[in-house]
């Protein structure tokens, strides 16, 4: 997916339309799910970056697909991208539009990557810590790899924080050879 001058000013689009039918919260939730089930569906991504199906039968695909799920907001949105030959921007709109709306809620998505299931406490303790350093609120996704054998990786944007064991036992290996 590539985040082009074109998705950004469809995206703008999309945010000051929701804002203005005070439906953000809605057409975040419809870009989350197209664009998980971008990512999920080969079927579905090889319909939205196909330029040989014409414009009538995907409008009609996507109402079929999302009439009764989308919010009236999303819906008409799709029918415009439609109309303007523009429904392979849709993952880096929806993209866009999931950072905008974090922009302005101050909310900072993080990836935690821990060698072992965190309890309650333990991840309630690290988002305290990533509020404070930050000053946001903090969207988080758990993820489990055994590979770290123990501790956890913490990546914030580009920015990776690595307190694995793995990592610990790479920087001994590295003195040691150095040595």
């Amino acid at each position: 997916m590539q985040v082009t001058s074109v998705s950004r000013r469809y995206a703008s689009a999309l945010f000051d339309f929701a804002e203005e039918q005070h439906a953000k919260s809605e057409v975040r939730a419809d870009c989350a799910a197209m664009a998980a089930l971008f990512d999920e569906s080969p079927d579905f991504s090889d319909f939205v970056l196909n330029p040989t199906i014409p414009p009538a039968d995907a409008e009609q695909m996507l109402v079929n697909l999302f009439d009764a799920k989308a919010h009236p907001v999303t819906l008409q949105f799709l029918r415009f991208l439609v109309s303007r030959n523009r429904l392979a921007e849709l993952r880096a709109v929806c993209e866009i539009f999931e950072e905008m709306t974090c922009d302005e809620q101050e909310i900072i998505k993080v990836n935690i990557t821990a060698a072992h299931e965190l309890t309650e406490q333990q991840l309630n303790a690290l988002l305290v810590k990533l509020r404070e350093q930050y000053q946001k609120e903090i969207e988080a996704e758990v993820d489990v790899d055994r590979s770290l054998i123990g501790g956890f990786k913490i990546k914030v944007g580009d920015h990776i924080r690595d307190f694995s064991l793995l990592s610990k036992l790479d920087q001994f290996e590295q003195s040691v050879i150095r040595a």
